[in-house]
């Protein structure tokens, strides 16, 4: 015990936590125990664990995170129905008992268009953990969900198999670099788009560069669309098996500012460090940004805020978002002018959005009407979805979807950009870009090398 705080470590707080699961008893409501503990470092603990499902999530500053293994309750389907079928479901648990309940998932982001890359992610997929580690502000608190008639002497069982973590952080560096950086061909750069690295290392790009250019001139000639996200899934196979723990510790040293987020289903982890927030609610009052127009950090921001094209791409974004929030909200107010967003792979235009929403208006419809926003798919919306379809010859997933959590009176979500699926000795890393009038494909071939730089980073 802390003689400072006069908190439990983790071993004091298990410990705990084995008599008040021993004394659970079945109810068709949720029941939650929730310790105050002194903090520990929750990659670190993630990685000890040998559980299947493990979630990670972060705030922007960092100050906000929830690390969970296992699961109480799981929610998913391959198909999506309709989002109000879904978070009819996800209401029923949530309880003013415990403010701190949510669930933990996401949304594919064309579930009609999926693969066996993401077969344990489906059309969508939403937990509320097992045992969670919860954050904020330095404060930590160690919880069990537990639900229904559940075999206690499994949990405890599953209790006593979590590794218990030390308060030392492991070093960024550490890890990844020997798990990855020992394997590749020096060779490997960023900017190089060859096939090879080496010894049984080679990097793969859906679409080529050649193709790319293909389909950029076939956008640009179909003056049906005025927009369309064309991705791009760049994979990189290595001799050994990725750590995607460490890979994430590295991820958040060289994006910071971002939303950090990590699901593994079994063996698959989709993770990533995204800039940029879909919406969050609190109550009736929603946020919302619009975030298109991107160049490196190298170039003066100036020439971005005077650059005809990307302010065209991103008043698409913006005119997609104002027309939601006219459908959603009583009233709302958004920037008048875009700002600068500067991340450490580059510059971004960025408009905020707040409002309040109707009576009657809730996260299903939010998500009905925001998803995906010009800024991931295209405008017109249906045509660009079946451009996006025809040309990318690969599932996007999570990529580019809606990601995040579930509270009783909260949500919030962002998109999954900036992202990869590591699996194994197999990482894939999703990035795109805006096909407008006045884009030229190895410009935006650029770009979208320029996003993926951060992924290559940690590689290197």
């Amino acid at each position: 015990m802390s003689p400072k705080n006069n908190l439990p470590d983790f071993q004091e707080a298990r410990d705990q936590m084995s008599s008040f699961v021993a004394a659970y008893k079945p109810s068709k409501s949720i029941e939650r125990i929730e310790i105050k503990i002194n903090p520990v470092d929750m990659l670190s603990w993630l990685s000890l664990q040998t559980d299947d499902v493990k979630i990670y999530g972060a705030n922007q500053s960092d100050t906000v995170s929830i690390a969970g293994i296992g699961q109480a309750v799981c929610l998913t389907d391959w198909r999506l129905g309709s989002f109000k079928k879904v978070f009819k479901q996800l209401r029923f648990l949530l309880s003013p008992k415990y403010p701190y309940l949510q669930w933990y998932g996401g949304f594919a982001f064309d579930d009609r268009h999926q693969d066996d890359d993401w077969e344990e992610f489906g059309a969508y997929r939403f937990v509320i953990p097992r045992f969670e580690l919860a954050t904020q502000n330095g404060k930590m608190i160690f919880c069990c969900n537990l639900v229904g008639n559940v075999n206690v002497k499994g949990v405890l069982k599953q209790l006593n198999k979590i590794v218990i973590p030390t308060n030392t952080v492991i070093p960024a560096e550490a890890g990844i670099q020997n798990r990855i950086n020992s394997d590749l061909d020096p060779r490997f750069r960023g900017d190089d788009n060859s096939r090879s690295f080496g010894n049984d290392i080679r990097r793969v790009d859906t679409p080529d560069q050649e193709l790319w250019k293909k389909d950029v001139e076939h956008i640009l000639l179909d003056k049906s669309v005025e927009k369309v996200v064309l991705a791009r899934k760049t994979s990189l196979h290595f001799k050994q098996a990725l750590d995607p723990w460490a890979m994430l510790r590295q991820l958040k040293a060289v994006t910071p500012n971002s939303y950090h987020f990590a699901f593994q289903f079994k063996k698959t982890v989709f993770l990533g460090a995204s800039p940029e927030r879909l919406y969050r609610r609190y109550q009736r009052a929603i946020e919302s940004e619009a975030l298109a127009g991107t160049m490196p950090k190298s170039i003066d921001p100036k020439k971005l805020e005077g650059s005809d094209k990307d302010n065209h791409e991103h008043a698409f974004v913006v005119e997609a978002i104002k027309t939601s929030f006219g459908e959603l909200c009583t009233k709302f107010d958004y920037d008048k002018r875009p700002s600068i967003l500067s991340l450490p792979s580059g510059h971004h235009l960025i408009t905020k959005f707040q409002g309040q929403l109707k009576d009657g208006m809730n996260d299903e419809d939010i998500l009905q009407s925001l998803h995906p926003t010009p800024a991931l798919g295209g405008t017109p919306r249906p045509k660009a979805m079946d451009m996006i379809r025809k040309l990318e010859g690969f599932s996007r997933g999570w990529y580019g979807a809606p990601i995040g959590y579930v509270g009783l009176d909260w949500a919030e979500f962002v998109v999954g950009i900036r992202s990869g699926l590591a699996r194994g000795k197999n990482l894939s890393v999703f990035a795109g870009a805006g096909i407008v009038q006045g884009s030229e494909a190895k410009s935006e071939w650029d770009e979208v090398e320029n996003k993926i730089s951060n992924f290559i980073k940690i590689i290197r």
